[in-house]
């Protein structure tokens, strides 16, 4: 437990740019109060959020305990928490919390944390700053294990140091710890935020899909498929539009360093995912435009003429359920994503790759320090 000349405990939280930055600015003033009730009432804590990355070694692994000293002296911190949306591994497991006592510093890795529900980071910060303090842990109960009242779902495994100034994990085990792992890569991109750059697409997709309203052909098979086979259109629409997307924007993701092979699987797995989502919600909004249209336009007695029975809502669903499919087929093959660096930031080998040109020497902490 340091010695706080100030009267007060200051902690450094640096974060990545975009989620990890949202989320440590949410911490700023709901963590102090928590932070003084669960660890120390001596003295009162204060939160400090800046949006700064720490450099990646070869390896990939973050250069935390070699600049925590510096950074910590120049802004006047006790304790420097690091969030980070790059995935990291320990011991062949994800990890979640990673720390070290003797530099005051800690990285906690939020695509570990799953959806990153607020309640978990907030453990995840105090559990860290628990540490680095020197006091007990207050989310473990007698026997040194999570109480499941702090979170039922956990699958942790805390990895303390054998010797004082070594570095202590807490890392995720088992398949439940992976796929939570996936659920938090998905998250940190943010698939919702792909589809307004999908707006070329969409318009095509709207163009072929209104098509479709004032084509009689697409009534009458719209009419005779079953609704086993228009989700089979639907899903197929989505997997071509989803491949031409990652193949036409070079999205497959090759990350180098240690791990590599887990990693390109994990990569990948997210960022396919996050780009099927993205497509779903846009598939779902073009269904729904279209939906509106053939309601507005399509005269219920006319369409019962083509038709040659009575209509009710279900056959406009129908077809604008097929309008919809054939509309995004046809959106995929006539474009592509409009902002191809901003999708490609995205993934996270680029993230990856980017984090590595990051150098830092005394002029940029000293701007770190300045920087508010």
């Amino acid at each position: 437990m340091p010695t706080v000349p100030g009267g007060k405990i200051v902690v450094g939280l640096i974060a990545d740019p975009g989620l990890p930055l949202s989320l440590a600015l949410g911490l700023k003033t709901s963590i102090p109060a928590t932070l003084e009730r669960e660890l120390d009432s001596g003295m009162p804590w204060e939160v400090e959020v800046k949006e700064f990355s720490l450099p990646l070694d070869d390896q990939g692994e973050v250069e935390l305990n070699a600049h925590s000293g510096r950074l910590r002296e120049l802004n006047g911190w006790d304790y420097l928490v690091y969030l980070t949306d790059l995935p990291k591994f320990e011991n062949g497991e994800p990890l979640a919390t990673g720390l070290n006592a003797g530099y005051g510093s800690a990285v906690v890795v939020l695509p570990a944390l799953g959806f990153v529900r607020s309640n978990r980071l907030r453990r995840a910060v105090v559990q860290a700053l628990a540490s680095l303090h020197g006091v007990k842990d207050p989310y473990l109960d007698a026997d040194g294990r999570l109480d499941p009242q702090a979170d039922p779902f956990s699958v942790e495994r805390r990895i303390e140091p054998a010797d004082a100034g070594e570095d202590a994990f807490q890392t995720n085990k088992g398949l439940r710890g992976r796929l939570l792992l996936l659920v938090g890569m998905v998250r940190s991109n943010q698939p919702w935020r792909l589809v307004p750059r999908l707006s070329s697409a969409m318009a095509a997709a709207l163009a072929t899909g209104a098509f479709g309203v004032f084509y009689t052909s697409i009534w009458s098979m719209a009419d005779y498929l079953p609704p086993q086979r228009l989700a089979t259109i639907s899903v197929l629409s989505i997997l071509v539009m989803g491949s031409w997307l990652v193949l036409h924007n070079g999205l497959w993701e090759t990350p180098v360093g240690a791990r590599h092979t887990e990693k390109r699987v994990v990569y990948n797995v997210a960022t396919l995912a996050t780009i099927f989502l993205a497509i779903l919600l846009m598939y779902l909004a073009l269904f729904a435009i279209i939906l509106v249209g053939a309601l507005v336009i399509i005269d219920a007695r006319f369409l019962a003429i083509e038709l040659g029975h009575d209509v009710g809502f279900g056959e406009y669903v129908n077809l604008s359920w097929l309008a919809s499919s054939l509309g995004t087929i046809a959106g995929a093959v006539g474009s592509s994503l409009d902002d191809e660096q901003s999708v490609r930031k995205a993934t996270f080998s680029r993230r990856e790759y980017d984090r590595r040109q990051i150098t830092l020497d005394e002029d940029t902490e000293h701007e770190a320090a300045r920087d508010d």
